[in-house]
């Protein structure tokens, strides 16, 4: 199984969890993998112009969110500050988490092909904790934007549950393929993959809180490698 139908079956998967969980005349709304946020130098004047005003939307929505709050900004507050019109916003982001989020894709991207760069010969884990922290790096270069999320998801259930369900959800499915793919296995019949992931994501919970806790001043890279390296021991806890 290749991981391109790794990641089709781990998508099938998540929207078969997500519809219970709705209204019941609400229309099935599918959770598909966002559009890649990925500059291209070449683009030409339009993509460029959406992506300044993307930029622009999440520089608004920062902005409102951390001085009068996640819930009390509503989707007009955060197109007028852009200058746009809420249709326009809507059409780059669906809802005020998405757009809280809306620079995270990049971060899924770079886990993804810091997976895929790890020697075959190295143990699973290793390649686990050393690609999550490379994903640490993005913390420490956007820790301002970075310590808003996490504060946001610890005092909104809204963006608490969106980071869950969206955000950590896509790192793990990239997570479960890369590992599936090592190993050779099928991660619907096989539960190896998605354990490791949920380690991997737990460990990157605990660093979050912890350095959220800290307002931004512990060393994430150090939290973050701490938490991944506590996976390794915990088949002593068997002994």
């Amino acid at each position: 199984m290749s991981v391109a139908d790794i990641r089709q079956s781990l998508t099938r998967i998540q929207i078969s969890c997500t519809l219970p969980c709705m209204a019941p005349n609400a229309a099935p709304k599918v959770i598909v993998d966002p559009a890649p946020r990925v500059a291209d130098p070449e683009a030409g004047r339009r993509s460029r112009k959406k992506q300044r005003t993307r930029d622009d939307l999440i520089a608004a929505g920062d902005y409102l969110f951390a001085t009068q709050g996640f819930d009390a900004t509503t989707t007009a507050d955060i197109a007028e500050r852009a200058d746009v019109s809420q249709r326009t916003l809507f059409r780059h982001f669906p809802t005020k988490e998405s757009l809280l989020y809306g620079d995270l894709d990049d971060a899924r991207l770079q886990l993804r092909a810091s997976l895929a760069a790890r020697p075959n010969d190295e143990p699973i884990l290793t390649s686990v904790r050393k690609s999550m922290l490379s994903l640490a790096e993005d913390f420490e270069q956007n820790r301002d934007r970075r310590l808003l999320q996490a504060r946001l998801a610890a005092t909104s259930p809204a963006v608490s549950a969106y980071s869950r369900a969206v955000v950590q959800f896509s790192w793990e499915r990239e997570i479960i393929a890369a590992v599936a793919a090592r190993l050779g296995v099928d991660p619907l019949e096989d539960p190896r993959p998605e354990i490791v992931a949920g380690a991997a994501m737990s460990a990157v919970r605990i660093a979050m809180r912890q350095w959220t806790v800290s307002g931004g001043t512990a060393d994430f890279m150090t939290l973050n490698g701490a938490a991944l390296e506590s996976i390794a021991a915990i088949s002593d806890l068997a002994r």
